[in-house]
Parts: structure tokens; C-alpha cells; sequence
């Protein structure tokens, strides 16, 4: 087939897609020309064929999204999940989008929070300074730390019970703070300097706004104040933050891949730490009024 002839065919299947009209038109003039003993397939039928191809497209890239992930047991779920993600994105569903979106990011977190050393580390560290201090010529290391009583914890928790939060396991910590440790002990390699609070803010923010926009899907419940301001903020730009909650999505996946194997180097740092438990929480840290954070507790214990 010529290249002209491949364009004029692509041609009208965009125009297909984009006018119905045009599509029934052509569907009933190819059905006119169909030879005697051909088999006419419904309209029903070229969707479903139609879909079916699609999928196979979506499963692919699926596949090579998830390429190289270090935790093969979720793997295949994580890829079932990305297809529903790109079907509900091609339909236009966000509510749905980011409840498929937000489960990748669900069963990773609760995968990760299960590992022994992740829990040996944090629990050790929830007291250190948060901060590695930054010196001209130097390399950074990991036991540089900033003076100070800005811990790992309260730079990782929400809400006003920090030091509670500190005595808990893992596993048992809302969905907000195990996500957020995950970003600083795997995204930052628990090596963050005080110039990267803002993308941390950033990419924690808008993995909150995911959940948040995957509760739409709840029903009967009353929404409060700041719920509704992340919802007036988004959902007006849905086109915007599709691609937005996929950047972050590929963050979050990023980090699991380039910092899993860097867990042992943490385990062995921590393991020469004295344990340190986290002081009195500071009402103002950076300018940033603590007593104003919302309210994370809607977040529950458990995804």
C-alpha cells in the first residue's frame, strides 16, 4: 500500500472518530459494498474489536511501564491496574482514572511497608534531623546532618501527633505518612537537603490530591471544606491534571526502582545510630504554620 493511500485511509478514521454522523454514513456504505457472502460485523462488534486492540496497546505500554520492577509478586497487578487507569483516562472517567491510578500507588506503598528493613530504618531515624547539611566541595553523605530539632518525623507526619505517630509501626501509620516516608527514605534516600523541601511538598501534595480525587467515588459522605477546595481546584482543569497525576505516578514508580537497592546501605547506617525519639513539636518549621496542615486523619490507618 502506498504511503498517499495510508494517509487518506487514516484520514477517515479520524474523521470517524470525531463525527459520528460521518462514521454511520460510512459503516452503511461499506456494508452496501460488501460482497454477497461476506460476514457483516455489527457496530457492536467493531467497538468490541475496536476496544480489544486498544487494550493490547495499553497492556504493552503497561508492561513496559512496570519493566525492571524490583517487587515481582505485584507486578502483574500493578499492570491490570494501569490498563483500567488508560481505559477510564480514553473514556473521560477521572473519577475512576484516579481510583485505578491511585491503586498502583496503594498496593506498592502497603508492599513496601511490609519489609522488615524499611521498618528497622524508620523507626530508628524518625528523630534525626531531617535535613543533610550542603557544603560547597563536598560530597553529600548521608550522616552529615543538619543541627537542629527539625526531625525525619516531623517533616514526614501530618496532623498534630507526631510523636505518637513515631512509637507505631509501619504498617499501622495513615495512608498520607507511610506514603510520605516512602518519598523520603526511598525518593530522597533519606538525603534531603532544605532546598528540596518544595519538590517534596510538590509531589507529596499531589499524590494527597489523588486520593482525594479518587474519593469521589464515595457516596453519601459529607464533604468538608478542604476537601471541596482540592476538588473546585482540580476538577475544572481535569485535562491538565490527568497528565499532572501520570507524572507523579511515574515519580513515585521512579523511586521504588532507583532506591530499593539502596535500602541495605540505609539498614547498615541506621544500625550504627543510637535510637532517638522526636522532641516537642515546633509550631512554625520554615515559615510554614504546622497548627494549619490539613486535617489527615480522614486518611485512616489502612488504604
Amino acid at each position: 500500500m502506498d504511503e498517499k493511500l495510508k494517509t487518506t485511509i487514516e484520514k477517515i478514521v479520524q474523521l470517524s472518530k470525531q463525527n459520528p454522523e460521518f462514521d454511520t454514513e460510512l459503516r452503511k456504505k461499506l456494508v452496501l459494498f460488501s460482497a454477497a457472502n461476506s460476514v457483516i460485523i455489527d457496530d457492536e462488534r467493531l467497538n468490541l474489536i475496536y476496544e480489544y486492540c486498544i487494550e493490547k496497546v495499553a497492556r504493552k505500554q503497561g508492561e513496559e511501564f512496570y519493566s525492571s520492577f524490583p517487587i515481582p509478586s505485584i507486578t502483574s497487578m500493578l499492570i491490570d491496574d494501569y490498563v483500567r487507569m488508560e481505559y477510564f483516562k480514553r473514556k473521560d472517567n477521572f473519577q475512576d482514572f484516579c481510583l485505578a491510578l491511585y491503586q498502583q500507588i496503594e498496593c506498592i506503598t502497603n508492599k513496601m511497608c511490609e519489609s522488615p528493613i524499611l521498618h528497622d530504618i524508620v523507626t530508628k531515624m524518625w528523630g534525626y534531623p531531617a535535613y543533610i547539611k550542603l557544603e560547597k566541595g563536598k560530597e553529600l553523605s548521608i550522616s552529615d546532618r543538619l543541627d537542629g530539632d527539625f526531625s525525619i518525623g516531623k517533616l514526614v507526619f501530618v496532623g498534630d501527633n507526631k510523636i505518637e505517630k513515631s512509637k507505631m509501626a509501619l504498617q499501622n501509620l495513615y495512608a498520607i505518612d507511610k506514603i510520605r516516608t516512602i518519598v523520603y527514605f526511598l525518593g530522597y534516600k533519606a538525603m534531603m537537603k532544605s532546598s528540596d523541601y518544595d519538590s517534596f511538598k510538590e509531589i507529596t501534595s499531589l499524590l494527597n490530591d489523588i486520593y482525594q480525587c479518587r474519593n469521589l467515588n464515595h457516596r453519601g459522605n459529607t464533604t468538608n471544606q478542604w476537601e471541596q477546595e482540592i476538588q473546585d481546584r482540580v476538577l475544572p482543569l481535569k485535562s491538565f491534571y490527568y497528565f499532572k497525576f501520570l507524572g507523579v505516578l511515574a515519580q513515585y514508580v521512579s523511586f521504588i526502582k532507583n532506591g530499593i537497592d539502596f535500602l541495605p546501605s540505609l539498614k547498615t547506617y541506621a544500625s550504627s545510630l543510637e535510637k532517638k525519639e522526636m522532641k516537642a513539636e515546633l509550631n512554625v518549621v520554615d515559615k510554614i504554620d504546622l497548627s494549619k496542615l490539613p486535617d489527615y486523619s480522614k486518611w485512616g490507618k489502612k488504604f
